[in-house]
C-alpha cells in the first residue's frame, strides 16, 4: 500500500489503522470498542447505548464539564453512537488538536469516572429517545424490520427496551464498562496530514497497556417470524420489506451496488419512477443494502396513505420481481458515475475516511485503497449485473407495516 495506508496490532489486540493524506490541513480519529448492541445482556437491552454516554461524563483528571470544555477547546468536531457491532467514538480537527485528543479518548474508554448523577441523565435521556419512537412511525417501522428480519442479536435496537433501561443501575453499568470496554477486537483509525510512526508512538503509550480480556460469545437465535403488523392511528401506512442478500466480502458486492443504484438511485431510481412518479402511490420509496458481519440484506421502505397502501405494497414486490429482467446500458452507466462519484467524495473528507478504513477492516481484515474500489466498480459489465439479477431473485420477504390496517401479503 505505499506511504499512504498503515496498519499495526498490538499485542493487547488493538488494531491501529491509519491513512496519510499529505494534502489535508484536519485529520480524524475513530475509535471502534466491540461493545455494540449485539453484545447487551438479554435482559439490558439499551445499555451499551447509556454506557456510550455516561463515559463522556468525566475521565480521568476531569471532571464532565472540564471534560467537555477542554474538547471543545481543541477544537475538535465529534460524535459518538452506538451500533450492532460496536460503539464509535470520532472526532475531526486540525491534525495536532486530533492527536491532542488521544490522550481524553483513553481516558474515557479506560478510566471513565461513571459518577450517579452522570448515570442518571444518560438513562433518562435513553429513555425519553425511546418514548419519542411513537411519535416517529418510520422510525419505528424500520426498527421492526431489522428486529423481525434479522436473528437475533443482530436485529436488536440500540435504543433498547423501556423495562430494561428503567431496571439498570450505575452498578450494572460499571461491571459493564469492565466487561465490554476493553482492548481485544478494538479499532482505532486516523486519517489526515499525520506521521504514522508519531501516531503509533502516541497510541502505544495512551493504549499500550489496555485489558485485553476477549468478549464473551453471542447466542444466535433465529428471527421471530417474516410478517409483523404494529396497529397505528394514523392517516399514512409505513411499509417495510427485507430479503436476504450476499454478503459485502461477496465477489458480486459491487454487481449488486451497482443493480440497486439502478433501482433505487435517487430521482431517476426505477422505484421512484415507477411507483410515485407514475402511479402516484408514495411520497417516499426507496431500496438499499444492509450489511453486517456474516449477514446481507435487501431492506426497502415506502410511506403511503392508508387508501393506497395495499397497492404500494403489491406494486412495490411488482418492481422487485421485474428487476430480475435486467437492466440497460444507460442505466448501468448512470449508477457507475454515480457510485464513483460518493466514493471520490469520500476521498476527500478525512472523517469518512477514518470511518471507512476502520469499517473495512472489520469487514474484511485489511484496508481497501481508493483506486482498489473505484477498479472493482468499473469491473462490472452489464453481461455480469444481468447475469446475477437473474440468477438471485428477490424473496423470501420479510414484511413490516405500521397503520391502521393490516395489509394483505402477496402470494
Amino acid at each position: 500500500m505505499g506511504e499512504r495506508y498503515f496498519q499495526h496490532t498490538f499485542d493487547n489486540g488493538l488494531t491501529l489503522l491509519a491513512e496519510k493524506m499529505p494534502g489535508m490541513q484536519s485529520a480524524a480519529m475513530t475509535l471502534l470498542l466491540p461493545a455494540g448492541s449485539s453484545t447487551d445482556p438479554v435482559d439490558r437491552l439499551g445499555s451499551a447505548t447509556v454506557l456510550s454516554d455516561l463515559v463522556l461524563r468525566g475521565a480521568g483528571s476531569r471532571d464532565s464539564r472540564q471534560l467537555t470544555d477542554y474538547l471543545d477547546g481543541l477544537g475538535l468536531q465529534r460524535s459518538s453512537s452506538v451500533g450492532i457491532h460496536h460503539s464509535r467514538f470520532s472526532c475531526a480537527a486540525l491534525s495536532e488538536k486530533v492527536m491532542q485528543g488521544v490522550p481524553v479518548y483513553a481516558d474515557i474508554v479506560r478510566r471513565a469516572h461513571l459518577p450517579q448523577p452522570g448515570f442518571d441523565a444518560a438513562r433518562n435521556l435513553a429513555l425519553q429517545a425511546l418514548a419519542g419512537i411513537d411519535d416517529e412511525p418510520r422510525q419505528k417501522l424500520l426498527i421492526k424490520l431489522r428486529e423481525w428480519h434479522f436473528p437475533s442479536p443482530f436485529g436488536r435496537s440500540s435504543m433498547g427496551k423501556k423495562d430494561n433501561l428503567e431496571k439498570l443501575t450505575l452498578e450494572l453499568c460499571k461491571a459493564d464498562y469492565g466487561r465490554r470496554y476493553h482492548a481485544r477486537d478494538a479499532i482505532l483509525a486516523i486519517a489526515g496530514n499525520i506521521d504514522f510512526e508519531t501516531v503509533k508512538a502516541d497510541v502505544a503509550k495512551q493504549f499500550g497497556d489496555w485489558n485485553g480480556s476477549a468478549a464473551t460469545p453471542l447466542e444466535i437465535m433465529p428471527p421471530p417470524g417474516n410478517f409483523h403488523h404494529e396497529d397505528q392511528k394514523s392517516e399514512q401506512t409505513h411499509i417495510g420489506l427485507a430479503y436476504e442478500s450476499i454478503q459485502e466480502t461477496d465477489p458480486d458486492y459491487y454487481v449488486l451496488r451497482l443493480a440497486l443504484e439502478v433501482l433505487s438511485g435517487g430521482m431517476s431510481g426505477r422505484l421512484f419512477t415507477e411507483i410515485r412518479e407514475k402511479r402516484a402511490l408514495v411520497y417516499n420509496v426507496w431500496a438499499g443494502y444492509s450489511s453486517l458481519k456474516g449477514y446481507g440484506s435487501v431492506l426497502g421502505y415506502a410511506g403511503t396513505s392508508n387508501d393506497r397502501a395495499q397497492a404500494t405494497l403489491d406494486c412495490f414486490i411488482s418492481e422487485l420481481h421485474r428487476f430480475t429482467e435486467g437492466v440497460s446500458a444507460d442505466e448501468l452507466e448512470r449508477a457507475k458515475t454515480g457510485l464513483k462519484a460518493s466514493t471520490i467524495m469520500q476521498g476527500e473528507s478525512t472523517s469518512a475516511r477514518a470511518g471507512a478504513i476502520a469499517h473495512d477492516f472489520f469487514m474484511r481484515g485489511r484496508i481497501r485503497t481508493l483506486d482498489e474500489i473505484k477498479h472493482e466498480i468499473d469491473a462490472v459489465s452489464l453481461e455480469r449485473v444481468n447475469a446475477y439479477l437473474k440468477q438471485h431473485k428477490p424473496g423470501p420477504f420479510t414484511i413490516v407495516t405500521v397503520g391502521p390496517k393490516e395489509l394483505k401479503l402477496p402470494s
